[in-house]
């Protein structure tokens, strides 16, 4: 990620597909794992405003609704 976090973050909870689709499409699978995983802590623990447990929910949701991307075979 060459994003600041906060500018990640921004795009993440955007609510617009677009934007978050693209914001983990550029992420190694480690890094777009541990960022599905701070989601879920998000839209399910206390702690979190209740808009930004909604936001957390709607990327969730929207992630679910698109296949991760397929790896790329080495040397293609």
């Amino acid at each position: 990620m060459t994003e600041s976090p906060e500018s990640f973050w921004s795009e993440i909870l955007s609510e617009d597909p677009a934007r978050v689709l693209g914001a983990l499409r550029g992420m190694g699978e480690a890094e777009r794992q541990a960022a599905l995983a701070h989601l879920r802590r998000m839209a399910e623990e206390d702690g979190w405003s209740e808009a930004q447990s909604r936001r957390a929910r709607v990327a969730l949701s929207i992630t679910a609704a698109v296949p991760p991307p397929t790896p790329r075979p080495s040397g293609a």
